[in-house]
């Protein structure tokens, strides 16, 4: 058992996020093939592979306090920097805010693809919501000339494992 086999909401958020995209979207599949365009923390985690002209998202993740007195009740935010031209990101944002910002019934979607995969990850999505950060997006001339928008998917979940469980 290793690390890598703790259940991770947010790997969860994206995959969910991502099928849906395609769904909605279907070039997306050609365009993009296996690989999901969600990486985390930095730029550099994004791989050799050019995106060229494609949006892709850099997330990371924060854990908060939840005020609920359940322990088991977990509470984060990711925090999503959506990467592409105007038009894309103004597009993906809608998306992202369709998708992910509907409360209780984006967790229920979730947990029902979740429960879908081959193998299913160790978390149930109480409710999530999307806030975006920038009032404008902004330019980055630093490495690629895209437009930065930054969301927050606020994710309220409880795990399905315990420790004993990878003990």
């Amino acid at each position: 058992m290793t690390f890598s086999n703790f259940s991770l909401p947010a790997k969860t958020i994206n995959g969910y996020l991502w099928d849906t995209m395609k769904a909605i979207e279907p070039t997306f599949e050609k365009q993009y093939g296996s690989i999901a365009p969600f990486f985390p923390i930095s730029d550099a985690k994004s791989g050799t592979k050019s995106w060229e002209k494609k949006p892709y998202v850099i997330y990371d993740r924060v854990l908060k306090i939840t005020g609920n007195p359940f322990y088991e009740i977990k509470k984060e935010h990711l925090s999503y920097y959506l990467k592409g031209d105007e038009k894309d990101t103004i597009e993906w944002g809608m998306a992202i805010q369709y998708i992910l910002d509907r409360q209780d019934d984006a967790a229920q979607d979730i947990n029902s693809w979740n429960r879908s995969q081959p193998t299913p990850s160790g978390v149930y999505f109480h409710h999530l919501r999307a806030f975006q950060v920038d009032s404008a997006s902004t330019r980055d001339f630093s490495n690629r000339p895209f437009y930065i928008t930054q969301f927050i998917i606020d994710a309220e979940y409880h795990f399905t494992q315990s420790i004993d469980s990878f003990l």
